[in-house]
């Protein structure tokens, strides 16, 4: 190491670590080279003296290199660790969550009670604090209508001992008050018992700052995906949507590349669907729309509750983009946009990887796959478009209950209907295939061709930017 060549090479001796002074033999040949070794010289600066006279220190400390001393401490890092800041929005306390009756009457009423998995804990999703509540989200669907305690918890994870009693209601979710200072929960069956991790509380205070937003549902299964997920998003993105929550249970490493790319770019969020119980990857629906709901709220005015299979198309010229509908509305009392769906027959898997141009052109899902079925009625796998903040409890398909407005505003085919790729492989829902051929016959129906065109050029590029990684030759390399 050169310190220690500078040690050896020119006789110097270090007093002690805590002191800044330093000796030198008298066998240095230059003044320049005594100055050099100086400046290579580790300072030593005695932490346990208060220095008094800083300009003393300035004086030395203007020989080394791009530093210099400050008088006095930057107010953002004026604290030590024991400080934990309190926002103002993260101040307030409440003793009651909003709905809480008619909570109790739709639990007496057995609503959304699955109870078809087993957890002996809750399992801990997300949480989320708005202006009179926090919600936290669980992949456990087995407590429904559960006592339980809200634990809160400071910014070191320490306990602020003020639990709040609630239960679980509806499946998979549980209301809980307002703590000051609160920036951690976790759930607990009784005040006494250990309460699983905490997890961190994410603010939804401010304005929403989407308009229009997607969840996209579980994604898992063997079936190659990077073009479905470019294609689905690349979509959207032209009918408006400013941003994605994207559920994964299991993709490739090569798939999973192209979602990284989204989360760099701020196109996207990724929850990771998982927790300590078994389950079936298709098991996860019912937890991803939960907290889909809960996720949106106060987060964008309108979410979309799709599968990546599904695209919300508008056959209207007067609305030829879902905001462009969405825009036209202003009745507040609509809150739930109920589309039908349209099969469409998808006879193969998408590629595993990105060969060239043509192949991708060729393979694209809108491209490839036109054969079309009738449509299906409102009550058929329909999906929808919601106002989460108005909706009580919502299913894979629609609402199940609203706190205000109409629950279900039904879409007339003429404006817009859902494009369902449906995979004949069948991997994982045996009859789907049947199901789908009962809305025969089919027609080929290709998309508009503007959106054709468009989407075109925005999936190759997403596509070969991440995919098609430039060589170099093997003198540059």
């Amino acid at each position: 190491m050169i310190f220690q060549w500078i040690l050896l090479t020119f006789g110097i001796r270090l007093t002690t670590p805590a002191s800044i002074s330093v000796t030198y033999s008298k066998n240095l040949t230059t003044q320049e080279e005594v100055q050099n070794a100086k400046e290579e010289i580790v300072h030593y600066v005695n932490l346990n003296e208060t220095v008094n006279d800083i300009s003393a220190l300035k004086t030395e400390a203007n020989k080394l290199y791009n530093s210099h001393l400050n008088d006095i401490e930057d107010a953002l890092f004026d604290f030590n660790s024991s400080h934990c800041a309190v926002e103002e929005w993260n101040n307030n306390r409440t003793d009651s969550i909003p709905h809480e009756d008619r909570h109790k009457e739709w639990a007496n009423q057995n609503l959304l009670n699955r109870k078809y998995l087993y957890h002996d804990s809750f399992s801990l999703l997300a949480a989320f604090v708005y202006t009179d509540q926090i919600i936290v989200t669980l992949t456990a669907e087995n407590k429904f209508n559960q006592t339980v305690y809200c634990r809160y918890y400071d910014c070191h994870r320490k306990e602020i001992p003020d639990p709040f009693k609630t239960s679980v209601f509806p499946e998979s979710t549980v209301f809980c008050a307002r703590r000051p200072g609160a920036k951690y929960i976790s759930i607990s069956k009784t005040t006494e018992e250990q309460a699983e991790l905490p997890i961190p509380i994410v603010p939804r205070i401010e304005n929403p700052p989407h308009y229009f937003t997607v969840c996209m549902a579980t994604l898992y299964g063997d079936e190659p995906k990077f073009l479905q997920i470019v294609d689905f998003i690349e979509y959207y993105k032209l009918q408006g949507a400013t941003f994605f929550h994207i559920y994964l249970r299991n993709v490739s490493n090569y798939d999973r590349v192209l979602l990284d790319d989204y989360v760099r770019t701020g196109d996207i969020e990724i929850i990771k669907m998982h927790d300590h119980f078994w389950r079936d990857d298709f098991m996860w629906h019912n937890a991803q729309i939960n907290d889909c709901h809960h996720r949106s709220k106060f987060f964008s005015k309108w979410t979309a509750v799709i599968d990546i299979d599904e695209r919300i198309e508008m056959r209207s010229e007067s609305f030829k983009t879902i905001i462009s509908l969405l825009d036209s509305i202003r009745d507040p009392n609509i809150v739930n946009l109920h589309f039908k769906v349209q099969w469409v027959i998808k006879g193969s898997d998408t590629p595993a990887e990105y060969v060239n141009e043509k192949e991708l052109i060729d393979e694209i899902i809108f491209h490839k796959y036109q054969n079309t079925s009738q449509i299906g009625g409102f009550w058929n796998q329909p999906k929808c478009i919601i106002r989460p903040e108005k909706i009580g409890m919502m299913t894979i398909h629609a609402p199940m209950t609203t706190y205000s407005g109409l629950r279900r505003s039904l879409v007339n085919e003429t404006i817009g209907v859902v494009r369902h790729y449906r995979n004949v492989e069948q991997r994982v829902f045996a009859g789907a295939l049947e199901r789908m051929m009962v809305h025969a016959p089919f027609n080929i129906y290709p998309i508009p061709k503007w959106i054709d065109e468009l989407l075109t050029d925005a999936i190759l590029n997403r596509v070969k930017w991440v995919y098609n990684v430039v060589d170099v030759s093997c003198d540059k390399k």
